[in-house]
């Protein structure tokens, strides 16, 4: 099957696309920030606090909604009716709150217990604000470093007009990702990172079979028009790539679907790392390389 679509003339269409979903995110974070909300929904990995990993075991109580505002009501003793409450399938539960002193975990959990009856203590952690704090440093450092890398290895391998092309795309991944990511309100945590990671190196990587392909043909062709020879690498990388994004989505999806709550999120973000990724190799990356573009001296 051979494709002719016009990536690089739409150009001005996809950069609006990709402008309406940040400005939706970022209008999602002013409008928490000016009600003094979190702008972001931080998981304790940052900010610091405590998560609870309960399994309910009363077989007198199994309706989830009852179950649901027991524990609010136990919680609302201790000033924390507003904390993270999320139910699995199995009928465990995971309960993330404010730091709280550790002679207060008991009481906690008592209070828990004498409203939703029987349980089991799964898992208990507890982070301190300051090494939420520190984490959040280390996790900036990480990505900057990360970035920098690619920008530098774009760099080396291609021309500087293909660094800029790759970076700009892989920031408009991480706008996309974290404005997505307002919208649906998903945690930002470590796990976050670490998917944000992934997805830098998925993108990078879709960016970088592209490029070689746009780069062979100038190359062969040093005279062409590159608007003509960016499409024309595009659509001959097409379906490659398109069956890459499929292939891994499916595995995500089942993951979503199937893989329990503990890993959901994480694979949530990665879907939209990779739909995002993909969009952005074809319809950001390469259009600002045709842009950028300079044909060698001869």
């Amino acid at each position: 099957m051979t494709f002719n679509f016009k990536f690089v003339e739409k150009k001005n269409l996809w950069l609006t696309l990709s402008v309406v979903i940040i400005f939706i995110g970022i209008s999602l974070m002013g409008f928490r920030f000016f009600q003094n909300k979190p702008i972001l929904n931080y998981g304790i990995d940052f900010i610091g606090g405590n998560t609870f990993h309960l399994k309910l075991t009363d077989s007198e109580n199994t309706n989830r909604i009852n179950q649901l505002s027991s524990i609010r009501e136990a919680l609302k003793l201790y000033n924390l009716e507003n904390s993270q409450i999320q139910f699995s399938n199995n009928n465990e539960v995971y309960i993330k709150t404010i730091a709280v002193e550790k002679n207060k975990t008991t009481e906690i959990l008592n209070s828990i217990r004498n409203n939703v009856g029987n349980m089991e203590i799964l898992e208990i952690d507890f982070i301190g604000p300051s090494v939420g704090k520190s984490l959040q440093k280390q996790a900036l450092l990480i990505i900057i470093f990360v970035s920098a890398t690619l920008l530098l290895y774009i760099t080396l391998r291609f021309q500087l007009s293909y660094g800029i092309g790759a970076i700009l795309a892989l920031l408009h991944d991480g706008l996309i990702i974290f404005s997505i990511t307002s919208i649906l309100n998903l945690e930002i945590n470590i796990s976050f990172i670490a998917a944000l990671l992934t997805i830098l190196g998925y993108s990078i990587n879709d960016t970088i079979v592209i490029f070689d392909r746009i780069r062979e043909k100038t190359e062969n062709y040093a005279s062409g028009n590159i608007i003509e020879l960016t499409n024309l690498s595009l659509n001959q990388t097409l379906k490659r790539t398109i069956n890459t994004s499929i292939t891994t989505l499916v595995v995500i999806l089942a993951l979503i679907l199937f893989g329990g709550n503990t890993i959901q999120e994480f694979c949530i973000i990665l879907a939209i790392g990779i739909l995002s990724g993909t969009y952005s190799s074809l319809c950001i990356a390469s259009p600002i390389l045709a842009k950028l573009y300079k044909p060698p001296i001869s």
